[in-house]
């Protein structure tokens, strides 16, 4: 293992941990009545597209960079599809040490331990000119994470679309909703 991923695996573990392990299927709603809604987030910075009203939940987890403070916005398709976004703001000097390309590769390496899983497709992605990486994982007992990484000074946003294979029309939907709100480009 390189150098920097022995420093950097720890946070990505940190981060993957919390990212697929509370990433369950709600099925609060039936599919027929789902109706999704424009949902935004001023303290995120963010909005998007969700199928129904999403679930707030807020942590701390420690990482060797420091303590990393976490919100995740989640809910279900009814069809044991979930859809969340979560964002987590980094120390800034912690995150000055690592390119943002070394910190994409250590949490993508993350998300795949954590999820005892097999990387089937990556690409890079850019937002308002902030790198970020498409991809996705498929974990050992067959469920398939959408995810899309975007990193934003020291804010990592992370959407997932979580479901048993095959993908879903709806996560394009959801992956193409969503915008930064009130962040200036680099």
């Amino acid at each position: 293992m390189s150098q920097y991923l022995r420093r950097a695996f720890p946070i990505a573990i940190a981060l993957g941990v919390i990212a697929l392990h509370c990433a369950w299927p709600l099925q609060a709603q039936t599919r027929d009545s789902i109706k999704w809604q424009i949902f935004e987030s001023a303290e995120g910075r963010f909005k998007v597209t969700f199928p129904g009203a999403p679930v707030t939940k807020r942590g701390k987890f420690r990482t060797e960079i420091g303590d990393v403070l976490s919100t995740r916005y989640t809910t279900g398709d009814g069809a044991d599809a979930t859809y969340d976004v979560r964002y987590s703001d980094y120390p800034r000097a912690g995150i000055a040490r690592l390119s943002p390309a070394k910190l994409l590769d250590a949490l993508r390496d993350g998300l795949i331990a954590e999820a005892k899983g097999t990387l089937t497709s990556e690409k890079a992605y850019i937002l308002n000119g902030n790198p970020g990486r498409e991809q996705e994982i498929v974990a050992e007992d067959g469920m398939r994470y959408q995810i899309r990484l975007l990193l934003v000074d020291n804010r990592l946003y992370q959407l997932t679309a979580m479901a048993q294979p095959p993908a879903r029309p709806d996560e394009q939907r959801f992956f193409s909703s969503f915008q930064l709100t009130g962040v200036t480009p680099p």
